[in-house]
Formats: structure tokens, sequence, C-alpha cells
């Protein structure tokens, strides 16, 4: 049960630092638009749809994990509902993080094809590329180790004869 709880609060911090990272994903990149090349304009939109679609993820993952609080909050009125919401959460999160992770790797490595040479004192990071890749690897194993812990508690208190559970059974 503190497992539980432990893994829920840490789903929830990382879906928030996905969130502030997504805010100002493109805060270093504006000048590839303001002082790049047309190249390197042409990649500032597309990596602003790619922050786009990902910055909309994060808010749903923001309040999936909040969902998955409040029925944290209710741990001892256990049910069908808090499962398949815990279920149906690490599916949904983990297979768009799973797509998120398999696109990072393309735009980082066309960001560092780009030719910095025009731009003065410019240098390239890729800390957000790692940063992303890094928060969606934790997330989704959280999440596949709270749906664990989740359908193990289900099962012992179906096991302990908890009425609320059968009733729903």
């Amino acid at each position: 049960m503190k497992a539980q709880s432990i893994l829920v609060y840490a789903v929830e911090t990382v879906c928030i630092a996905l969130f502030v990272l997504y805010l100002g994903f493109m805060t270093q990149y504006y000048i590839l638009f303001y002082d790049g090349t047309p190249e390197m304009f042409d990649y500032y939109k597309q990596l602003q749809v790619f922050n786009k679609e990902a910055f909309n993820l994060a808010i749903i993952f923001v309040c999936l994990a909040l969902a998955l609080l409040v029925f944290d909050l209710h741990k001892y009125r256990p049910g069908l509902v808090g499962l398949a919401l815990a279920v149906g959460t690490t599916v949904y999160i983990s297979l768009n993080s799973i797509n998120i992770l398999r696109v990072i790797p393309k735009y980082e490595q066309n960001y560092l094809a780009l030719d910095f040479s025009t731009m003065e004192d410019y240098v390239p990071s890729t800390f957000a590329f790692n940063a992303a890749l890094v928060l969606h690897s934790i997330l989704i194993v959280l999440l596949a180790g709270f749906t664990v812990i989740a359908i193990i508690t289900f099962i012992q208190r179906l096991k302990d004869g908890n009425p609320l559970v059968r009733k729903l059974i």
C-alpha cells in the first residue's frame, strides 16, 4: 500500500517535470528562428510542431496522474474503477511516451546535423532532448511498477473479502 502511494506521487512528479520541460522546450531554440539560416528555420518549425504535440500530451499526463492521486487518496475503498483507471492510464501514457521516445532521437540527430558556423557564440545543446528521453523512460518504468502493485493490491483485497470489491465483481 505504501509502495503504491509512493509510485503515484513519483508518477505525478515526473508528469509535472515533463509539463515544465515542454513548456520551456523551445526557449533555447528561438535563436534558430531569429539568427539562423532558412534550413534552421525549417527545422525550428518542425520542432515547434513536435513541441506542441508533446506539450498537449504532458497536460493530459498531468491530468491522468492527478486522477490516480485521487484514487490513491481513497485507497481504502478499492474498486474496479480505480484499477481500470490505473491500467488505462498506464497504457495510454506508456504508448504515447514510447512514441515520443521514438521520435526524439530523430529530432536530436537533425538538430546536430545543422550547420551552426554562421551563428556566432552559439553552442548547440541537446539537454532538452536528453531530459525528455530520461523523463519518459522513468515514467514508463514507474507506471509499469504502479500497475503491477495496483493489481496485486486489488487481488489481496479480493482475497481478504473486501465487500466493496466483491460488489463490483
